[in-house]
């Protein structure tokens, strides 16, 4: 069995530990970010091979965005067409912009997702040839 004096010292010992743990500092808190998109626009007319600058609102971002590198993906039918090859990917969401040059895609309807922490789905446009 133990003494007394053994067990006195595990419970300070766990105790200072667990002191030090308790009061070690958190992370600052960190906020997910949808960012409204703001071009293009319903009524907007893209043609394929033009360059456009992708814009979003950041007037109502967190300070402490959690994952500002961005991605731009076209959309359509509520679905994105190709993950796999977004428009533009690797950039600061945190410029508001960033210029894309419009795929060749079959003329239709369309719209822009961009995440940064989450994604944001703009107003339907028009792409043509």
């Amino acid at each position: 069995m133990p003494s007394t004096s053994s067990l006195t010292l595990f419970f300070l010992a766990f105790f200072a530990i667990f002191s030090l743990v308790a009061s070690a500092p958190t992370p600052s808190p960190r906020d997910v970010f949808s960012p409204p998109v703001l071009y293009p626009g319903k009524g907007t007319v893209w043609r394929v091979g033009e360059r456009h600058n992708v814009t979003w609102d950041l007037s109502h971002a967190p300070v402490n965005i959690t994952n500002h590198i961005g991605m731009i993906v076209l959309v359509k039918n509520h679905i994105m067409i190709d993950l796999d090859t977004p428009l533009a990917q690797d950039f600061d969401i945190r410029t508001a912009s960033h210029e894309i040059t419009v795929p060749k895609v079959k003329p239709g309807k369309y719209q822009i997702l961009v995440f940064g922490d989450s994604g944001n789905v703009g107003q339907e446009f028009t792409i043509v040839e």
